[in-house]
């Protein structure tokens, strides 16, 4: 029996239950819409996965600061250290901190910190912040750390670290910015060990990438000021936190805040290679709210000075801090009240500039033409000593090739002034008291920064922490792109207190924002040490007496032979207040000892009295040790313990047979034959040579001027 089916598409298929159609297809509809929405969420994550290295920004700062020195110590450099690490913290910068570090151990935070630079990656920022003492050696600078003692010249290439090799070291590592500053220009006796040792610093070479700024102009130092921060770091964290503000202008507004809050007397130096448009390091809070990003700003060397007023054209140049800058203002305003201020500052940055470019050259051309320029400059005595270095003479021949430098902006006719004596040395007050500069552009000074009290008494080995720094500025917000700071890396010195390197120095007392060092018994400040009876205010002590070793416990102590106890035996001679048991071996009345052997029995044969005499020790005070008897009894001389027996003749050896030895035949000589010597060679005529004519004497030429 055969049972036949009809066929049916599966579209005509009947169903036996129409709801179970529709749940299957809203599950392959689920299905789908689940299979879409992973879809977007892993295109979505490989997105960010692919852009964050691309965009993601890492902040790495080294903040070192040295103030502990032995000769006139800097407090606030920590101050300044500490104020700086934490507005760096507060901008989101991973920071590494040091106080007071050896020249070993600051060494190594150097090369560590290049480190996590290499490991931030080319989308990092990078800032470095150094306070303490800065010096100048063969137009090198250096950075002196705290247990560095400065009494030569060249204690500062062997104990300082050269800032060239960090400036070096950093240009080598990509990153997207790379930020120097160098508040190292306060003044010091260290300067004053003589040539080539000068105040301040030198000018320094920015790689591309890097901004490298110093708290003076080159060679010069920053006007005293005893507060508890420099000018230059209040400046810093103002103009640090203040939004929307790429960090090159941020670098030149601190400069421009420093000139006006000291009327002129301090110009913060800069040398900028960033690449345009420079980082922004924060945004003001309405614009992060948005994701907006702020407009490019217009380069500060870019902005026109037509149409200012002198004030206003005078802030501008400041900002900018360029030859072609001044030199705008004086071609504005020849005659204004503040022309004298920028004839000066241009006349400084030029000789700095074209100093900088001949020790660069190292040639003699190029040191006559500086002293050409500046025969009474602050560079004059330096080019001098550079040239007997070169075997050459000191003073300019009357022509010589000049050198002139390409990069350096010719002088203005008339109006610029190159050298003058009264530029080299410093101003009196009334020069920049008759004009007192107005706060423009930048308004008046943030007060909370500006007036922030005293870190807490400083501790060995960390820098001070600035509690209100965090919170004296205008609200920012960090960009979202800048990763999460890194907890601080907290650098610290041995313990102890500091060691100072070289010789000579001893402990200085405790000042104000030092650590307090205990002062050692018997020197100033210290406990005073009781006075030796006997001696200079010690008790007198009768006729007859003398003084028991210092080095014995009191009480009978035995010699380990026998015989009278150490404190008690009143052997002749000086050198009573030590003793040595070991000496008295061998002696009449003394016990016998391994001394005697050491004793060589020959020398008596030869005439010779060996005797032992001990250590003498200088009695304390004016006390002299009183001799029973009062005469000076000799030492004996000390007696062989045993005779030592001569040695038995050795008995001869027997007498050998000499070896026969055959006589030696010689051959023959031969007689050379007789030597036919060569017929005398002719000699050729002398040549006869024209007479040479020596040509005219040549004028001097005038010099040539060289470009390079």
């Amino acid at each position: 029996m055969c049972l036949v089916f009809p066929r049916h598409s599966r579209a005509t298929l009947p169903s036996r239950n129409p709801g179970a159609r529709s749940v299957r297809n809203k599950i392959i509809r689920e299905a789908s819409m689940v299979r879409r929405l992973f879809g977007l969420l892993a295109a979505a994550f490989v997105a960010v996965v692919v852009a964050a290295p691309a965009h993601a920004e890492s902040r790495v700062a080294l903040v070192l600061g040295s103030g502990t020195y032995q000769t006139n110590p800097l407090p606030n450099a920590l101050n300044n250290a500490g104020l700086m690490a934490q507005t760096l913290r507060d901008l989101g910068f991973s920071t590494v901190e040091g106080a007071d570090l050896p020249q070993s151990e600051l060494r190594g935070a150097i090369a560590n910190f290049m480190t996590k630079v290499r490991e931030a990656g080319p989308d990092s920022i990078v800032f470095v912040y150094l306070s303490g003492l800065g010096l100048q050696h063969d137009s090198d600078s250096y950075l002196v750390p705290s247990d560095t003692a400065i009494e030569r010249e060249s204690d500062v290439p062997i104990g300082g670290v050269r800032l060239m090799d960090i400036t070096r070291a950093l240009a080598g590592l990509p990153s997207k910015a790379k930020v120097v500053l160098f508040d190292l220009s306060s003044g010091h006796p260290y300067a004053n060990v003589g040539p080539p040792v000068r105040p301040g610093l030198g000018v320094l070479d920015g790689a591309p990438g890097m901004l490298i700024a110093s708290a003076a102009a080159p060679g010069q130092v920053a006007s005293f000021d005893d507060a508890a921060y420099s000018r230059f770091a209040l400046a810093l964290a103002e103009q640090l936190r203040e939004p929307g503000v790429p960090v090159d202008q941020i670098i030149a507004r601190a400069r421009l805040r420093v000139h006006q809050q000291t009327n002129g007397r301090d110009t913060p130096w800069e040398v900028s290679a960033l690449a345009q448009p420079a980082p922004v390091l924060t945004l003001p809070a309405e614009m992060a709210a948005t994701g907006a990003t702020p407009p490019p700003s217009v380069p500060i060397g870019e902005r026109p000075m037509d149409g200012l007023p002198a004030q206003e054209a005078y802030a501008l140049a400041i900002e900018q801090d360029t030859i072609a800058g001044y030199q705008a203002f004086l071609r504005l305003y020849p005659n204004d009240a503040l022309t004298p201020r920028i004839k000066r500052l241009l006349a400084a940055k030029r000789e700095a500039l074209v100093w900088r470019q001949t020790v660069r050259f190292g040639s003699a051309q190029g040191y006559w033409t500086y002293l050409r320029r500046y025969p009474g400059g602050p560079h004059a005595e330096e080019a001098r000593w550079r040239l007997s270095r070169l075997s050459a003479p000191v003073a300019p021949p009357p022509a010589f090739d000049e050198v002139v430098y390409e990069d350096i902006p010719p002088p203005l006719p008339v109006i610029e002034v190159i050298d003058d004596p009264v530029y080299w040395e410093p101003a009196p007050a009334v020069f920049y008291d008759t004009v007192v500069l107005a706060p423009v552009y930048l308004g008046p000074p943030v007060a909370p920064i500006w007036a922030l009290p005293p870190p807490p008494p400083y501790a060995w080995g960390v820098l001070p922490v600035i509690a209100g720094a965090a919170i004296i500025a205008a609200p920012f917000v960090l960009p979202r792109i800048v990763r999460p700071p890194l907890a601080p890396v907290v650098l610290r010195p041995p313990t102890g207190g500091p060691r100072w390197g070289m010789p000579g120095g001893g402990l200085r007392p405790a000042g104000p924002g030092g650590p307090g060092l205990r002062p050692l018994p018997g020197g100033p400040g210290g406990p005073a040490l009781r006075p030796l009876p006997g001696g200079p205010g010690g008790a007198v002590l009768p006729p007859g007496a003398r003084l028991n070793n210092p080095g014995l416990r009191p009480g009978p102590q035995f010699q380990p032979g026998g015989g009278k106890p150490l404190n008690q035996i009143g052997a002749p001679g000086r050198g009573q207040g030590v003793i040595n048991p070991g000496l008295n071996r061998g002696r009449p009345g003394g016990p016998a000892g391994p001394m005697q052997s050491r004793i060589n029995p020959g020398l008596r044969n030869q005439g010779i009295n060996p005797t032992i005499r001990g250590p003498r020790v200088a009695p304390q005070g004016n006390f002299r040790p009183v001799r029973p008897g009062g005469n000076f009894q000799p030492r004996a001389n000390i007696q062989p313990r045993m005779n030592v027996q001569p040695r038995m003749n050795v008995q001869p050896r027997m007498n050998i047979q000499p070896r026969m030895v055959a006589p030696r035949m010689s051959a023959p000589r031969m007689s050379a034959p007789p030597r036919m010597s060569a017929p005398p060679r002719m000699s050729a005529p002398p040549r006869m040579s024209a007479p040479r004519m020596s040509a005219p004497p040549r004028a001097a030429a005038p010099n040539v001027r060289r470009r390079f």
